[in-house]
């Protein structure tokens, strides 16, 4: 019996082995050639296996896409060491913290994000938000929403504004976000020769804005950023 739950588990540490080969292979593919100019064939390649073999995993490049998707929100939700989803502070300060989180994100592993822009095309093209929903909020801690939660504390703590609604500034603060990951990991220093000014501090500087927008205080008291 323990023979056979050892030999059970290093067939699952294969295959576990075996996916992250292909959606690792697949990611830098995507992001080099576009979705669109990559076939199974070329993932197999990169991956160093048969096409019968990746068939085994996914049916399709979409598929592999689908799954590369769903393995960053699962990385970037797991919290260590980012801490993404900080538990300590006033809500004000834990979604300060999140946007400066995801800042980091950007500048440490600008490849996910170029991904990010190839996989918008894709599900723009798809169409499938129940898809998307639902894989974030399996990630998500207890399945909730965890920026509205935020939200929500700090119309309680009195660190934001009483006024707002928590769902609606969440999807809010997630699009604003989104947006301007995909823009600055896809034009990155074309950005900075358009407009004259690093990005990092461009993007600093709208997280600021839109953070004085949403807390309570007066300005002159605000935490920087």
């Amino acid at each position: 019996m323990d023979s056979n739950n050892q030999r059970r588990k290093t067939y699952q540490h294969h295959r576990e082995n075996q996916r992250e080969r292909i959606l690792e292979a697949a990611e830098t593919l995507f992001i080099r050639d576009g979705i669109d100019h990559v076939s199974i064939g070329d993932i197999a390649a990169a991956a160093r296996i048969s096409r019968m073999t990746l068939y085994e995993y996914y049916p399709n490049k979409q598929e592999v896409a689908w799954a590369i998707f769903q393995k960053l929100i699962e990385d970037m939700q797991a919290d260590p060491p980012g801490q993404l989803l900080q538990s300590e502070g006033t809500g004000f300060q834990r979604i300060k913290h999140t946007m400066l989180v995801l800042l980091d994100l950007l500048e440490q592993h600008p490849e996910h994000l170029r991904f990010i822009v190839e996989f918008n095309s894709l599900y723009a093209r798809e169409g499938n938000p129940a898809r998307v929903r639902h894989i974030v909020e399996q990630a998500w801690p207890g399945g909730h929403d965890p920026l509205a939660q935020m939200i929500q504390q700090g119309i309680t703590d009195g660190s934001l504004r009483p006024d707002l609604n928590p769902d609606l500034l969440s999807a809010a603060i997630w699009n604003l976000l989104n947006g301007m990951n995909s823009r600055f990991a896809l034009l990155g220093d074309l950005i900075r020769e358009e407009y004259g000014q690093p990005v990092m501090e461009m993007y600093r500087e709208i997280c600021r804005a839109f953070l004085r927008g949403i807390q309570s205080i007066p300005s002159s008291q605000e935490e920087t950023l």
